[in-house]
């Protein structure tokens, strides 16, 4: 087909000139030899004023082409010159420390699982009924405890009671995440041929928005699960119960009553200004001293 296309334009652009020979030829062979050289003359100069067009042509292409390339090859550099200044200055760059910040964390669960959110949304987009329905999984390793710096105590020597106050379980940190869609599709609700029922079906032109949709709510996503996926609210109570029987146990060897309370006053304090000193006793006359204080209780139970 291409070949036949050839040859037709081969054949139009030639035909003058062929017309004009064949005149040429008809009056040679009439013996008008002055009439025929001037056809011939005539015919020649059409045919290199052709030739002449056809090379100006190409030679403006190329000349197209070469500029085309040097504007890409102008961009390249720019581009490489970019890079070139950003890697000097990631070299040079010093690592900077923001912040450091004293914790002391009881991890008690850690929790490996997997769940899905899945999304189911409509909107009108400029007259267009669109959905977008799809399901994005979820595995991640949560794990769940009390930072310690935050319990408040308070020591009664009379009844050699320590009440604990500011238990409030809380997600810790991740482990692993990882964030995948299942699948996601974007769906227009139109008629595939004039006169048809309406169905939902894919649209090309929205594809470029179902990707930045996709990602929208990946990040939403990544951002909720921040503090703690709300998939696992239900364990706090257990993790609570596991706290105040850990401290218990952690607590037994000092004092001989342990007490749990919901919130602290002022006369509470944090883990390393709690003493533990008993009334002076009527028989030995001398006060009795937990050794190091709590911290040294705190330290063993941990050690261990």
């Amino acid at each position: 087909m291409k070949r036949s296309r050839f040859t037709m334009a081969g054949i139009k652009r030639y035909l003058l000139v062929a017309v004009i020979m064949l005149v040429a030829v008809i009056l040679l062979a009439n013996k008008l030899i002055v009439w025929g050289a001037v056809f011939i003359a005539a015919g020649l100069i059409v045919l290199g004023i052709q030739q002449l067009i056809q090379l100006n042509v190409k030679v403006s292409k190329f000349e197209d082409s070469i500029s085309s390339l040097r504007e890409k090859n102008q961009d390249l550099a720019k581009i490489n010159e970019k890079l070139t200044e950003e890697n000097a200055f990631l070299k040079d760059r010093k690592f900077q420390i923001t912040q450091i910040k004293s914790i002391l964390e009881m991890n008690l669960f850690e929790i490996d699982t997997r769940f899905k959110r899945t999304v189911n949304r409509r909107e009108m987009l400029h007259d267009r009924e669109i959905r977008h329905i799809g399901s994005l999984g979820v595995s991640l390793k949560a794990k769940y405890g009390i930072d310690l710096k935050e319990l408040r105590f308070k020591y009664v020597p009379e009844s050699d009671e320590l009440i604990v106050a500011n238990i409030h379980p809380r997600f810790l940190s991740f482990g692993n995440r990882k964030l995948e869609w299942e699948f996601f599709e974007t769906l227009e609700y139109k008629r595939q041929l004039p006169l048809t029922v309406k169905r939902w079906m894919t649209s090309d032109d929205l594809a470029e928005k179902a990707d930045r949709l996709k990602e929208e709510i990946r990040l939403e996503t990544e951002q909720s699960i921040e503090n703690g996926p709300e998939e696992f609210s239900w364990i706090m109570e257990p993790i609570r119960e596991n706290v105040e029987n850990t401290i218990r146990i952690m607590f037994r060897g000092i004092c001989n009553n342990i007490r749990i309370a919901e919130l602290a006053d002022s006369s509470f304090v944090p883990l390393e200004g709690i003493r533990l000193e008993k009334p002076e006793s009527q028989d030995s006359g001398h006060s009795l001293k937990a050794p190091g204080g709590i911290n040294s209780g705190m330290k063993k139970y941990l050690d261990e």
